[in-house]
């Protein structure tokens, strides 16, 4: 039914993308984001996408952009946009459509949904939740709390929010949780933004993935131009090349950023030292002295260093909070929703995050009836997720809304472009 109201959480790519498609479906539909649009996105706007523009953009969006702002700049295809560039190219035009006017809360955070007149263990599995309307706490930045109605929920806030711990086993090292404030959990701009951070000051690196991966190859140009800085780098694993390789990578950027922060850890640079099998114990802060005393093992072997700050770049994961009143299927491992999780699982994988397909409608349902992780967050902690996998996700999201298998606004979107080109 399309009088079905729609409440959409969170406004990056697949946010947006999702309420631009309901929209275009004929659906009522609210758009929330705590921040301002592509929030996250723009934490880490620095850095360069490993994709091109043409995987990371649905048809139907530049369709409408050329169609209602006629001076959009559309990317080359080819091209490797920056985060910043991403949003201040697509997603902001994007969030102007008249489609989307008055649709889009920025400023607004989503705290707790739940069902009217109805607790989280009752109807277990049982399709009457869906005749209870969820019910959205929301906060307002003038500190208002509001509550919203809605007949469906598409939660696509990503994990960027919401970063792991850096102590041993995933858990917080002694002193982390009391000591977070000082501690930098995400990408930081050191070479620009950011840098008086970090410039003639001894940093400590946790974490072997491609943010990691970035920071200490970010971190070999600043010690370049302020030789008074110093990284050390220290992953858990026992292995002399931190970052995986991925043979015959069809991703160039990726593989070279693999093979220059490998190559600084393989054969050193100058100021950085790379540290394997070693994991962080305990955390101290000195307020007086504005320096970090860390408590490391290595090989077995404990021993203490200090530094001025500390970057954990140690992966994120899924607030489920949002959700613990609703009846969601968890994965064990990987904390996603878990038809998806044991689809994505049963897929296998070749490392290479290119060669995944979408795992089709179903996987996307839950126990709780119109309630939909998209995005991100619906891969929980797996770090494979692409932005067209979303752009799928949203088609399967509103063919079972609708009950139309075959419906597909992006297939004709293309099609409609093809002939305009033509």
């Amino acid at each position: 039914m399309k009088n079905k109201r729609i409440a959409i959480i969170g406004a990056g790519p697949v946010g947006l993308e999702a309420a631009l498609y309901a929209v275009e479906l004929g659906y009522p539909v609210d758009l929330f984001e705590k921040g301002e649009v592509g929030e996250n996105i723009l934490k880490w706007g620095h850095v360069t996408l490993f994709s091109p523009w043409e995987m990371n953009h649905s048809a139907l969006g530049p369709s409408l952009l050329r169609k209602h702002l006629p001076s959009w700049e559309e990317p080359d295809p080819g091209a490797y946009l920056t985060g910043a560039a991403y949003v201040a190219r697509y997603l902001r035009p994007l969030s102007t459509l008249p489609q989307l006017a008055g649709r889009i809360h920025t400023g607004v955070r989503v705290q707790s949904i739940g069902r009217e007149r109805i607790l989280k263990g009752e109807l277990i599995g049982d399709a009457h939740r869906a005749a209870h309307p969820f019910r959205l706490l929301t906060t307002h930045a003038d500190g208002r709390e509001r509550i919203y109605h809605a007949d469906v929920v598409i939660d696509a806030t990503g994990v960027y929010d919401t970063p792991n711990w850096l102590g041993d086993g995933g858990i917080p090292a002694v002193g982390e949780r009391t000591n977070r404030r000082h501690i930098d959990y995400h990408l930081r701009d050191v070479t620009g933004r950011d840098r008086g951070r970090f410039a003639g000051k001894r940093t400590l690196l946790v974490g072997a993935g491609y943010s990691a991966a970035t920071t200490v190859c970010d971190f070999q140009t600043l010690i370049q131009e302020e030789p008074e800085t110093a990284l050390l780098w220290v992953i858990r694993d026992n292995r002399a090349q931190p970052i995986p390789v991925i043979e015959h990578d069809s991703l160039p950027n990726r593989a070279a950023l693999t093979r220059r922060a490998n190559a600084i850890a393989e054969n050193g640079s100058e100021n950085i030292e790379f540290w394997n099998n070693t994991t962080v114990q305990e955390v101290q802060y000195f307020d007086n002295e504005q320096r970090f005393r860390v408590t490391l093992k290595r090989n077995e072997t404990t021993q203490q260093i200090e530094v001025d700050r500390i970057l954990a770049n140690v992966g994120y994961g899924p607030d489920n909070s949002l959700y613990r009143e609703l009846q969601v299927h968890e994965c064990f491992a990987s904390r996603g929703p878990m038809k998806l999780a044991a689809a994505l699982l049963g897929s296998g994988s070749s490392g290479d995050c290119l060669t995944q397909q979408s795992m089709g409608a179903e996987t996307l349902r839950n126990p709780e009836p119109d309630f939909f992780i998209i995005g991100n967050k619906s891969y929980g902690r797996n770090p494979s997720f692409l932005i067209r996998i979303g752009l799928r996700q949203i088609v399967e999201v509103f063919s079972l809304l609708t009950g139309e298998s075959e419906l597909d606004l992006y297939a004709s979107a293309t099609t409609e472009n093809q002939g305009v080109a033509a």
